[in-house]
Parts: C-alpha cells; structure tokens; sequence
C-alpha cells in the first residue's frame, strides 16, 4: 500500500522553468507565439489630474494630455502612452494599431499606478420621489421614502443603456415558457453606491421589499437580489419606462447626497474607432462600469473590434453588466474579416463581476493564449438558459491555449466553454472551483468538436460537474484531480432532445481517452460515457460522495439502453477499462480563496508511462521517468501545505 500525503509551499518557477513543454498542442506541435521585445520610437503621457493638462498640447512629460483618448488619437505604430494614476471617465477609441509585433502600439499605466478607465458618471441632486406609489416599509408600515434623478440627455453618447433591455437581437434561443424573462428584459444600465451595486426591480413597489407576485404569469419566478454573494447590500433601484428617470432607495434609508453615486453612461470603455485593427497592447489598467447587452454579439468593456495581435495583460475587468473583454469576429452572422482574428495574448488580468462572461470569443480566434488570469464571480445576470454565460465562453477556436488561470465562484454559467468546431485546443494546469448551479454548470464544457482536444493537469473542485464533453469526439482527459462534484467527473452526451447533426453530421462522441485521472467523492459516477467506443485506464477512485460507506466509483455507459452501472471490477470485466486502475483511500481539503490544498492518498497504484506526451506537470514542472495519476509531479514525495496558485 503506498501512502502518499500531498502539501507544500510551492515557490513560483520562473517562466523559462515553469512552462517547459506545457506550451506542447494536442497535435503535437508548439503553440505559436509570436511577441518580440518592445521598444517605442515615441512616449506620450496622459495626466488628468495635472494642473500644465492639456489636450491641445504636444502630451509631453512637462504638458501631457488631460484624456487618454487625445493619445489614442496621435499614437502611431512603435509609440507608446503612459498613464498616470487616476480615474478617467471616457470611452478610449484607438485610432490605428501596429503594423507588427515590433510596431505595435501600447496603451499602459504608468510604474505603480492605479489607472482606472469608467464608462460611468458621478451623478448628485437626487430629490424626493414624486407620482408613483413605492409601497410600505414591511418593518414599520410608513410609506417608503425614495429618492428621484431626471437624466440629462448630455450624460450619454448616442447610448443611453436604461433605455435598451439586456436582450434586443436575437432572441429565437430564449425559453419563453420556462425561463425568467426578468433577467433578459431588465436595463442594462447600473447604478453604483461607493461602488457598490444597486439591486434593479421591475416595479416601483418593490422598493418597499420582495413582491409576493411572480414576475412571470405563466410560472412561478420571484424577483431575487442579483448580488448579495459577494457585495454588500447597498439599495435597489427602478427605472422609469422611457429610461430617462431614476428612482432609489439606499440601505439603512440613507439619503443620497452623503454618498457617492455613479450611472454606467457607456456601451463599452476601450474599442477601437474603426474594425480590424492589430497590434495593440493594453497593460496594468483598472476597466469598470460598462452598460453592454447580452451576446450575441458579444461586445465587450473592453474589445478588440475584431482585430488580431493584442496583447492584454496586468489589466483589472470589473462589473460589466454582460461581457468583460472580447475577441474574435464578434458575432455568428459577422462578415469574414480580412485577417483572421485572434493570435491574442490575454495574460495576468482579473476579470470580476461580470454579468455574462470574462471573455467572450466567436469567428474563430486563432493561436490564442489565455494565461495566467483569475476569473471570479462572473454570471449574475443569472441568464444561464441562454447558453452563453461561462468566465470564457469561445466558439470555433482553433490552437487556443487556456493555461495557469484561476477560475472560481462562477455562478449560472460554465468556467471554461468552448463551443461547436473546436480544434487543437490545450487546457493545462488550471484551477476550477466553486461553480455550481442546475443549467451549464459544468467547469470545462466542450461541444460539437472533432478534432483532437485536450484537457490535461487540472484541478477541478466542488463543482455540479467537471468536464462535459457534448457532441465531441477524439477528447484526450488525463491527469487531473477530481475532487467534490456533486453529480459527474467526466459525462459525455450525444445530441439535445435527440441526434444533432453538427459539421455536416452527427458526431457521437468516441475516442475519449481518460487516463490517470484521480476521482474523490462524486455525486452520482466518476466517469459516464455515452458509448463503449472510448478508454480509460489508470485513474484512481475515491470515495462516493452520497455515503463514504459506498467507496466504488459508480462508472456508467449510458447506451445502448437501459444504461450500465459498473463498480470497478465490472467495468474491467465488461469493457476492459482501467486494468492499471485502482481504489483509494483518500481524504481531501481544498480552500479556493487561500489557494491551498492538502491531499492524502493511500493507494496500490503504480507510476506508469508518460501518456500522449504529457510531460509537465500542474506547475509546467518536467515530468522524469514513470509517471504517478494526477497532476501532481511530486506526488509521491512532497509533504507539507501545497499551494496551488498557478500563476
């Protein structure tokens, strides 16, 4: 019996060390990059608190330019605006990009400073309500006290967004009869208290409290607070029908002018003026305060505007009412651009508070690198029906490496979903945490997708489900660790309400290869495949989740009916799966904000051959010899408290 125990310190690799072979592609080959060392002929500066300020100025050290919009204007290829610390309230609409990876042109915040670009404005002279009934106090009975701020027109830009709903395009893929129709015709304005969220209802009563009326005739849907997770009550909000009046009551009845109030006014905070544009790179900037609608399109706080060669890193995204950053061609009915998208790196950034997604992505971005990045709290809008809410939501990628992030506290969406046409696409040593829910739940979910995809060195955490595999066949799953899944580790389905024909046919999901994985205390099974035409081998069973007392894995083949159910020894016996399997003893505890882990398993397996090249570990660390299942390189060695903070 060999007794494991799993904790350490870890202490970050550099990134010649840490990435050694994790950067190696499904197909074998290295991912692509392309990024050179930067040097600008020119810096401009941008100031706007400095008294010498001036826009019509040379934007020099000694007289920068008050608003970075004045510099995104002058900035030619190979020059460079520095920012100094600030809140700038703009939209930034770069003029031109680079013309390649030694030219490009870089928007950055200065050594040290706080930059924050907002798509909002600070808004006083509230009043008293007047001319509409805002219910009782359900505590002591007196009318509610709300307080009133007519909208100047001045305030937006040909965008008013308390005027638009969440959802005016497209709309054939809504469930009308079962889905809360609230959350797609809510405003895609929001209103912020010291920066902090007011909750938004649907009538002038329900400032007072909770109505006991639905908010669908046709079923039972109940406004419920959108927030209360993770921000602290602030008040609620309603806004009259034509968009152009405000009325709020503040927690604890305060009144409006002891504190600071601010409107979303923008669509989006930094998009380029004109589409296409490449070699941008944008760094070290705070984004906040976007008032955009769900996709499709999917139009971001922060967009390329279907360029390609954007590097986007050391960046915060927070609240933006549906999607954080956007790539890719923007929308399914989109022209084909000129130069294929993509080729982006995404890396270091915070995306919070984000109602939709963190990144959204369509048209097929190409050789895109997403590392290193936190994702939290992203899918409040609680439009998970929709079938586009995830921290990052791709379609058709291709050569898309999602690498060393974080992804944790995600609600009504999936962490990590790539959608129809997938190919070659790599997600390696990340963290999945904390995302459960009932529609799309899943942390990684791969659909209608051929070509070879792999999922590799993961950690994935109380979840609903880990990994789905929808539609998709040739799915290389290996060495990732399971842990508190309330239903499945691995499921696979075939088709929605029946076969789905996709690519010009129906795919039905074989050639999965799940191997030396570790599973503890799932739910319902480990592993459920929707055929016999797939493998697993080496991977190692935990407990059940229902009853410790039931220590066998529940491994399921859900066709031909009625489904198998298989405890490991069947599951040899019938499909000679998991001959190098095994049982464990293991005890598990994870903390998802600490970043820490500690991991006891007792088991008879044995270290086997390095599998389809997998030969880096969680960390990127180089896999020598044998290798143990999981993804942990030292399995067998380290003790101590591991943290398992990837980036």
């Amino acid at each position: 019996m060999t007794h494991v125990r799993c904790c350490f310190l870890f202490s970050l690799l550099t990134a010649g060390t840490a990435f050694a072979s994790s950067s190696t592609m499904p197909n074998g080959s290295e991912f692509p990059a392309w990024e050179k060392p930067l040097r600008f002929s020119k810096t401009y500066y941008v100031d706007g608190q400095a008294e010498n300020a001036d826009d019509n100025g040379p934007g020099s050290k000694e007289r920068p330019f008050r608003n970075i919009n004045k510099a995104a204007q002058a900035l030619q290829p190979g020059e460079r605006v520095v920012i100094a610390e600030g809140v700038y309230r703009e939209c930034v609409r770069p003029a031109r990009g680079g013309t390649g990876p030694e030219t490009m042109i870089s928007y950055e915040a200065a050594p040290g400073a706080k930059v924050v670009i907002k798509g909002s404005a600070v808004v006083r002279d509230w009043r008293p309500s007047e001319g509409w009934n805002f219910g009782f106090d359900p505590k002591t009975g007196r009318p509610v006290k709300a307080w009133e701020l007519r909208l100047d027109p001045a305030l937006f830009h040909g965008y008013n967004p308390f005027q638009v709903d969440n959802v005016i395009g497209t709309r054939y893929w809504i469930d009308y009869s079962k889905d809360n129709m609230a959350t797609y015709f809510r405003r895609r304005g929001m209103v912020f208290v010291d920066g902090r969220p007011l909750e938004p209802v649907e009538g002038s009563t329900e400032l007072a409290g909770s109505s006991p009326r639905s908010l669908n005739f046709f079923s039972e849907a109940h406004w419920a607070p959108l927030f209360q997770e993770f921000s602290p009550y602030a008040g609620k909000v309603w806004i009259e029908s034509n968009g152009m009046a405000l009325h709020i009551r503040l927690a604890n009845d305060d009144d409006p002018a002891s504190h600071t109030i601010e409107i979303t006014t923008e669509e989006q905070v930094f998009t380029p003026a004109e589409r296409y544009q490449a070699f941008i790179r944008v760094k070290g900037i705070t984004f906040q305060h976007a008032g955009n609608g769900f996709p499709v399109p999917q139009r971001g706080m922060v967009s390329t505007n279907r360029g390609h060669h954007w590097i986007v890193e050391d960046n915060t995204f927070e609240w933006a009412n549906s999607v954080g950053f956007d790539i890719g061609n923007e929308d399914w009915q989109a022209s084909s651009p000129p130069h294929p998208v993509g080729f982006d790196v995404i890396r270091g950034n915070t995306f919070r508070y984000c109602g939709i997604e963190g990144i959204g992505g369509t048209g097929g971005p190409r050789n895109t690198l997403v590392e290193r990045n936190l994702f939290e709290w992203i899918g409040w809008q609680n439009a998970a029906m929709m079938s586009e809410s995830a921290a990052t939501k791709m379609h058709v990628a291709k050569n898309l490496l999602f690498r060393n992030n974080v992804v944790r506290h995600i609600r009504h969406g999936n962490g990590l979903w790539i959608d129809i046409g997938n190919e070659n696409v790599r997600i390696t040593g990340n963290l999945f945490a904390d995302i459960p829910g009932d529609v799309n739940p899943h942390a990684v979910h791969i659909e209608g997708s051929e070509s070879p995809n792999q999922i590799d060195n993961n950690i994935f955490y109380s979840l609903t489900g880990g990994i789905l595999i929808r539609d998709t066949n040739n799915v290389i799953i290996a060495y990732n660790l399971f842990l508190d899944c309330d239903e499945v580790g691995v499921d696979t389905v075939s088709g929605i309400n029946g076969p789905r024909p996709i690519l010009g046919h129906t795919i039905d999901v074989r050639n999965l290869m799940v191997h030396g994985n570790i599973f503890h205390k799932m739910g319902r099974s480990a592993i459920e495949f929707t055929n016999a035409r797939n493998e697993a081998d080496a991977n190692v069973y935990g407990a059940s989740a229902v009853n410790a007392f039931f220590a066998q894995p529940f491994l399921r083949v859900k066709t031909p009916e009625p489904p198998e159910w298989h405890d490991l020894k069947s599951w040899r016996e019938q499909h000679g799966w998991d001959r190098s399997g095994a049982m464990a003893d293991i005890t598990a505890a994870l903390d998802p904000d600490k970043l820490q882990l500690d991991l006891v398993v007792k088991s008879d397996v044995k270290p086997g051959p390095v599998f389809r090249r997998i030969d880096t570990d969680y960390f990127g660390r180089p896999v020598t010899g044998d290798r143990m299942p999981g993804p942990f390189a030292d399995l067998a060695t380290v003790s101590g408290t591991r943290s398992i903070d990837p980036r």
